[in-house]
């Protein structure tokens, strides 16, 4: 058996992540969070935050994990701009703890560090490879870009066997609203149940992003972790980029009733790519991997999944 630990076992990519690690059948499953109370079944979740040092030392002195899928983040890259010095706090010293612990305890497991693609430099259109240029525009992507340099200086130093997976936008069902496509979906179930005037309110939608299905990404990660090489970076992209309109444009159709579109101020950044599309080409070459999932059902299933909500 093998023993495989998730941080930030009670987020969004995590519970899709889980099922297909106890699916296999030959691992032990181990997750922190610092969710209170939070549990997942044939799972042993330990209650962390992974800011403190002494604590993740002392969790992973008893996991001693194979493989650990380092999923933990502040991801919303609008909460970032106003909570910058959290957002450092947990995606770099965070990861920091995380790496100091295993080089003390697993020495030998393997490592996924969970990055973005916002680390990239904002391009003229032209898909990012992995070795394109990177230029962090928001915390979020600076606080990425040096958990990635954690991880190739602990290889280097130590031979930890660390790689980064740049994740392009993913969403589907079970995402939080604080993330575009999720954020439309939960507006129109809303308005749907007359919780609501009418109204969907939308930031940028000229910005073009590279969608993929979490559910699809769930699926890349354990043969990404698996197959990886030492320092490896991997895209996790469709290599279709599409506007945020298309993607409020699917959402209205499926709309059971008329709504209006505002555009609020308050929902723009900064900084912002104009274009964020991923090169899939060493997703696919190496491993095999591409998208199954089109956005269309993507999104139908996100949409369902808020109309099921009550609140």
């Amino acid at each position: 058996m093998s023993r495989v630990l998730v941080t930030g076992c009670s987020g969004f990519l995590a519970s899709h992540l889980l099922p297909r690690l106890l699916e296999e059948g030959t691992n032990k499953v181990f997750g922190i969070t610092e969710v209170p109370g939070f549990t997942y079944p044939d799972v042993e979740v330990f209650q962390v935050d992974i800011r403190r040092r002494d604590d993740i030392a002392q969790m992973l002195e008893i996991i001693r994990p194979d493989v650990t899928y380092h999923l933990a983040a502040v991801a919303n890259v609008g909460f970032t701009w106003k909570n910058p010095e959290l957002t450092y706090e947990v995606n770099f010293m965070g990861t920091s703890n995380l790496l100091e612990a295993l080089q003390a305890s697993a020495p030998d497991s393997r490592l996924l560090l969970m990055s973005s693609a916002e680390v990239y430099q904002a391009a003229g259109g032209e898909p990012f490879r992995e070795s394109s240029p990177t230029a962090p525009q928001n915390p979020y992507a600076l606080s990425k870009l040096a958990m990635e340099m954690l991880g190739d200086l602990y290889g280097r130093a130590f031979a930890m066997k660390a790689c980064m997976v740049r994740a392009f936008n993913f969403t589907g069902p079970g995402q939080d609203r604080r993330f575009v496509a999720s954020d439309f979906a939960s507006q129109v179930a809303g308005i749907e149940r007359g919780a609501t005037a009418p109204v969907i309110r939308v930031g940028n939608l000229e910005a073009e992003r590279d969608f993929s299905d979490v559910r699809d990404v769930a699926r890349w990660l354990p043969a990404i972790a698996a197959g990886a090489r030492p320092g490896e970076v991997v895209n996790a992209c469709s290599g279709r980029a599409v506007s945020i309109r298309r993607i409020l444009d699917i959402l209205l159709a499926a709309a059971r009733v008329p709504i209006r579109v505002e555009t609020d101020p308050a929902r723009f950044r900064p900084l912002d790519n104009p274009v964020l599309r991923g090169d899939p080409g060493r997703l696919r070459r190496r491993f095999g991997l591409g998208p199954e999932i089109p956005l269309e059902r993507t999104l139908g299933d996100l949409l369902e999944y808020w109309r099921g909500q009550t609140a």
